[in-house]
């Protein structure tokens, strides 16, 4: 029977991220993979029901595989892990469905939106521009009010249906999820009044018939 190691693709020393063992890259990550895989059969108990030791092994492979692909650290694993002892569901994820845990496990960690709520916010957000209370709107963090600013003005630039908007949700929620893992600090937000249309002062009158305008896309209600 092979190791694990054997089983691998040629690694350069860049490719796997977040470990501190001073063994040579391949075997870091074999390690990574069995010691996840030892947490997963605790965490859901019949995933390995079906599988022998060779089938095992190939998913093993496919496993270090997109983890390495797709820039997988040991912290995001760990948060992963986290989502995985939430789910009720006692079998095996797959690779695609796990690294999904691990963004939604990492985003969760640094006090993030889900894509739903995202979406959800982006639209009060939209709503109170121009009002008087706009500066005391809840953004939860810092980080968050730059996901709902970045996710208005793909609204408004790209005229995004509710399913596009869940999707970019998504990915921006992701993206800086992943930044934060590595030391970003989010500006603190600038809660400012919008105060000038094309150079111009912008009137209530305007206001109004841009947040009609916004209602009356996503079937808001009327403004009043």
């Amino acid at each position: 029977m092979k190791a694990i190691t054997d089983l691998m693709p040629t690694l350069n020393n860049g490719d796997v991220v977040g470990l501190t063992s001073k063994q040579p890259p391949k075997e870091q990550a074999a390690e990574v993979v069995n010691k996840l895989f030892s947490q997963l059969k605790a965490a859901c108990p019949a995933m390995f029901h079906t599988l022998n030791q060779d089938d095992e092994m190939a998913v093993k492979r496919q496993w270090i595989i997109g983890f390495i692909e797709n820039g997988i650290t040991s912290a995001m694993i760990n948060a992963g892990m986290r989502m995985a002892r939430q789910q009720r569901n006692p079998f095996m994820p797959s690779i695609g469905q796990f690294m999904t845990w691990c963004e939604q496990g990492l985003a969760q960690q640094y006090g993030l939106f889900s894509p739903a709520e995202l979406v959800k916010k982006c639209d009060e957000y939209s709503a109170k521009r121009g009002f008087d209370d706009f500066c005391d709107f809840d953004y939860g963090c810092d980080a968050n009010y730059w996901l709902i600013v970045a996710l208005y003005q793909a609204m408004r630039d790209e005229n995004l249906t509710k399913t596009k908007m869940l999707e970019r949700a998504d990915r921006l929620i992701a993206d800086m999820a992943k930044k934060l893992m590595k030391g970003y600090i989010a500006p603190n937000p600038h809660k400012s009044l919008p105060k000038t249309v094309k150079g111009k002062p912008l009137a209530r009158e305007q206001q109004l018939s841009k947040i009609h305008e916004l209602r009356r896309r996503f079937k808001l209600g009327c403004a009043s």
